[in-house]
């Protein structure tokens, strides 16, 4: 079997690429190991639409970010995805928090994220009453989209393109020719193999671990993979939230248990950020006393006995606990030095935003 471009993984970020590939012209197999699309990373996490104001400026994460809000909005108005240009308010909860609240707004404004504005506390009130906050940031280009739609778009549009999606099919190896291109091991019911011109490892949370099987790389170049799950509680019965995201000032790994109201109008609390060394989906519902005291410091109203376990995720990051916070890792020949290869590392948050403007990225390099 032959391909013009083999992408490994079937989540919002590698079908969008097969999308803006195939909108080009040229022939796709997408390789998803799982028995349906979005089944990891896509499926597990919030489904906010991401602003741009956490990320060091200049960093990949802060420029495909404000770039992909926008992409992914227009998209979903187009394509009629359930989503809400719901905005946000991040919270200083205290006076303590302040200098950090405005660090946090001029970054932003560093980032080119319009409309940032600060808060007072009589602000916040006018907008949600039960919230308690010194001062806040409002952030208008926030929102929520319904992630399972957003794939289902997305394959029906790779449909429409003829491109072929295999699934429960898993990548055993990646070997680079001698001339050139790649020849792509696969096992499933019947083992098999595919010659392609390039391939895209957009594995998530196996995509470090594949490429560090590909011969030809350098040493050194793959960094090591981590795992942080996040847990999400569900709030039983009615909220006060007028559908504005509200979120903690952001710590070091994550952005703090928010709170999201997704499209069914249900609330949610999450994620946390709980260092795991492999891929378990259990829930560990201990943790309840730590999202009671989290919720309650912008929330002092929750009840907890309404604070119900809903579901977890697991982000694929390229850092661990001790080490400084990564960007995203777009790896092409520049790095590894194969040509028409490109490794997707640590695609975690803000990666459901960004996915188009990431494959805008990756399609820039390839062809």
């Amino acid at each position: 079997m032959k391909t013009d471009t083999v992408i490994i993984g079937a989540g919002v970020v590698g079908l969008a690429i097969a999308r803006e590939i195939g909108r080009k012209g040229h022939e796709v197999i997408i390789l998803e190991k799982h028995s349906r699309a979005g089944e990891e990373t896509s499926s597990r996490n919030s489904g906010v639409i991401h602003s741009g104001i956490y990320y060091p400026t200049g960093s990949k994460k802060a420029i495909l970010c404000v770039e992909g809000n926008n992409l992914l909005y227009e998209y979903a108005q187009k394509r009629n995805i359930a989503h809400r240009n719901t905005g946000k308010i991040v919270v200083a909860t205290t006076a303590e928090e302040i200098n950090r609240l405005e660090l946090l707004f001029q970054r932003g404004t560093d980032n080119n994220v319009k409309g940032l504005k600060l808060l007072t506390k009589n602000d916040v009130v006018k907008l949600q009453a039960e919230i308690k906050a010194e001062q806040a940031l409002y952030c208008p280009s926030s929102g929520i989209i319904d992630a399972a739609e957003l794939v289902q778009s997305l394959e029906a549009e790779l449909q429409e393109q003829g491109i072929i999606t295999a699934f429960n099919s898993t990548v055993e190896q990646i070997e680079v020719k001698s001339s050139s291109g790649f020849t792509v091991k696969v096992s499933t019911e019947e083992s098999f193999s595919i010659e392609a011109e390039k391939v895209i490892n957009s594995a998530g949370l196996n995509a470090v671990h594949l490429a560090s099987k590909i011969k030809g790389i350098p040493e050194g170049v793959i960094p090591k993979a981590y795992f942080a799950k996040g847990h999400y509680f569900q709030l039983s019965g009615k909220h006060p939230f007028n559908d504005y995201l509200v979120y903690p000032l952001n710590d070091r790994d994550g952005l703090g248990v928010h709170v999201s109201v997704d499209i069914s109008g249900k609330a949610r609390f999450g994620p946390d950020v709980t260092w795991v060394k492999e891929l378990d989906y259990s829930f560990n519902e201990s943790l309840k006393d730590k999202f009671v005291e989290a919720i309650q410091s912008y929330w002092p109203a929750l009840n907890p006995d309404k604070l119900l376990p809903d579901y977890t995720g697991i982000r694929p990051k390229i850092y661990g606990p001790e080490d400084e916070p990564a960007d995203f890792l777009i790896q092409t020949s520049k790095e590894h030095q194969v040509e028409g290869l490109v490794n997707l590392l640590g695609i975690e948050s803000p990666g459901l935003t960004c996915s188009f403007s990431i494959a805008r990225e990756v399609v820039k390099a390839l062809f």
